[in-house]
């Protein structure tokens, strides 16, 4: 670990081929040049909802910060500021170097997409193409300073090229599929259709031509369309959509060249800053020619990715039940093996580690309190060089622990490690560490499948466990006498019906012994109740340890305790351990007041005609002659 320099890469939707393409390059430049990268990722977007922060993005928590030479930020693909913040914090803790990635924080290093001059790229493309007479822009999010910054850019040109921007020619689409769907039916209901739509990114563009070829407009012919940001999906639309791709290797080379600078202390104030321009893509949905991206075998790859997942759904839902309805958690774990097994053979590294405290059926984890991360609460789970199931001997072998044997042993191989959080009910169970030996995007894609499954299976499990811990608890407080944890008479007329019908213990004597303790008037009326409850308790204690283990011992009320015996056993030898264990308290309990019980029994035949009551009775009677001979 000492010899290698580490970069740490917090970012998300690792298998978005953007991202997927720009980890790979970033990725084959470092490790050119001596570096590792580990990659700390989310799922999901945040949509910069400062107030709604998911439990996955406790993955930046685990970053080894100390080890690390620097931390990098994509602040564009996280979308939260106060998650980026708090990274930003711990780094400073260890005096860390922190690159944002399209953000600006402070003073800190920051490689830049220009998406202003993209945008105007793309407008000025558009009003070139065409005579443009209703002009509309399709912004994204109100008051968010992307969406911003492109209102006013289109502002300019309406006003430059002899209109007079209103509120009519502003929509919002949300950045996303189905409010900019709502927002052109609206339009189309209007009656006023404009002749271009320039929607502030890709996702708007396609649903915008959509919903006007559903309703029988021609794109580009009645109206051109635009979007921005160049994802892949624009190439294979009908039409195709002009675009500005923010392109993934110029991004990377920028991201290298500010790590080589900040990592060798040569970035000087104004060295802090690279500023990437999107590059313009014409293309049908404006009029021009068609192009159809940079890779011939995109569409395999989306393919590829499409039926891959249709397969594995099936797989992911049938590990997710399986583990839910496990008996233990080694059988849980077990299940997994299906979920991380590829055509051909195991995938060679996916570890993860779990808080041990999901297992604590006393204590309902959903419902603790989230704590700072303490490494020691993790327990590493599975691992292909270690057995699948929890055990304390594997405690330093977490992977939260990035000086372990385990973490070294996964670096040396040049690819990035790639860290997951393992969530269930917005709350962090574990983390999850995958090291592929390529960079095939499916490979990324089932990441986040893996992980939202093993999630789902354990959460589940630890529901389905915590509710049947209930379901007993309950169960014990109908059945059982609070003060002795001895049968009440519920529970025993329901224990007894089960015994008196499980005809493999007919013929077997059985024995029913009674304990009557001695002086409780006199223990409550000198020493108070509370000291009476704890000689009741005693006695019981008495009875239930002293006898065999399949017995039913009962509390029917008061201090009236009995055990039903059902086998060959020395019924005098049970009662002289009742006298000694009560002897023995007795001697070094302190108290003013000894506990003493008399004993009777009864012993008979056990079959269908067998009379618990007359057995009772029987029993009461030699236990109240030995009283007697106690009283005098």
């Amino acid at each position: 670990m000492k010899d290698q320099r580490i970069v740490a890469l917090c970012t998300s939707r690792i298998y978005d081929p953007q991202v997927h393409d720009y980890i790979e390059k970033l990725n084959e430049a470092l490790r050119s040049d001596g570096y590792v990268l580990l990659i700390f990722t989310i799922n999901s977007d945040l949509y910069w909802d400062e107030n709604n922060i998911s439990a996955e993005t406790s993955i930046f928590e685990i970053i080894p910060y100390q080890h690390v030479d620097a931390v990098v930020i994509m602040d564009e693909k996280i979308k939260c500021h106060s998650v980026a913040e708090k990274i930003i914090d711990h780094a400073r803790e260890y005096d860390k170097p922190v690159i944002i990635v399209d953000g600006e924080y402070g003073d800190l290093p920051n490689i830049r997409f220009d998406y202003a001059a993209g945008f105007k790229q793309v407008v000025e493309h558009v009003f070139g193409m065409k005579q443009i007479k209703r002009p509309h822009i399709m912004a994204g999010i109100p008051d968010n300073p992307f969406s911003d910054e492109r209102i006013e850019i289109f502002k300019q040109y309406v006003n430059t090229h002899g209109f007079v921007f209103d509120e009519s020619m502003l929509s919002y689409g949300q950045f996303w599929a189905k409010p900019a769907i709502d927002a052109t039916e609206k339009l189309i209901a209007s009656g006023e259709i404009p002749d271009a739509i320039i929607c502030a990114n890709d996702i708007m563009a396609i649903n915008v031509c959509d919903v006007l070829k559903k309703n029988g407009f021609s794109v580009p012919g009645d109206c051109v369309v635009s979007g921005f940001d160049g994802y892949e999906e624009v190439f294979m639309t009908e039409p195709k959509i002009t675009t500005a791709s923010c392109t993934t290797p110029e991004l990377a080379d920028a991201t290298i060249e500010m790590i080589k600078r900040v990592t060798k202390g040569k970035a000087e104030a104004g060295d802090k800053s690279i500023r990437v321009v999107p590059t313009l893509i014409p293309n049908e949905s404006t009029g021009a020619a068609a192009f159809s991206g940079y890779d011939s075998s995109m569409l395999g790859r989306f393919n590829n990715k499409f039926y891959r997942h249709q397969d594995e759904v099936h797989i992911m839902h049938e590990v997710t039940t399986k583990m839910q309805m496990s008996r233990n958690p080694a059988e849980m774990v077990s299940h997994l093996k299906k979920l991380i097994i590829n055509d051909q053979d195991m995938v060679e590294d996916v570890s993860f580690v779990l808080n041990r405290r999901l297992l604590d059926a006393d204590n309902y984890f959903f419902d603790e309190k989230e704590e700072k991360i303490d490494p020691t609460e993790y327990t590493l789970v599975y691992d292909p060089k270690v057995a699948p199931w929890l055990t304390e001997r594997h405690l330093n072998q977490t992977l939260l622990r990035a000086e372990n044997e385990r973490f070294r042993g996964k670096i040396w191989k040049g690819y990035p490690l790639i860290f997951n959080t393992i969530d269930f009910m917005d709350k962090s169970l574990g983390y999850i560490c995958f090291a592929y030996t390529d960079y095939d995007i499916t490979d990324y894609s089932r990441t986040a499948n893996i992980s939202n499954t093993i999630g789902m299976g354990i959460g589940g499990y630890v529901n389905m466990m915590y509710q049947k811990h209930l379901a007993e608890r309950i169960d014990s407080m109908y059945k059982r006498d609070p003060l002795t944890g001895l049968y009440n008479r519920v529970g025993f007329n329901n224990a007894f019906e089960y015994v008196i019908n499980d005809k493999r213990k007919y013929g077997k004597p059985v024995t029913v012994l009674m304990s009557d303790l001695d002086g409780l008037k006199y223990i409550n009326d000198n020493f108070g109740h509370a000291e009476g409850d704890n000689a009741i308790a005693t006695a019981a204690k008495a009875l239930h340890t002293s006898c065999p283990e399949d017995s039913l011992c009962v509390r029917f009320g008061g201090d009236e305790l009995f055990a039903v015996i059902i086998g060959e056993y020395d019924v005098a030898g049970i009662t002289e351990r009742i006298l000694k264990f009560l002897n023995e308290y007795n001697a070094g309990s302190g108290k003013e007041y000894t506990v003493m019980s008399s004993l009777g029994s009864n012993t008979t035949v056990f079959d269908e005609n067998f009379d618990i009551k007359e057995a009772l009775r029987l029993a009461d009677e030699q236990m109240y002659d030995i009283k007697k001979e106690h009283h005098k």
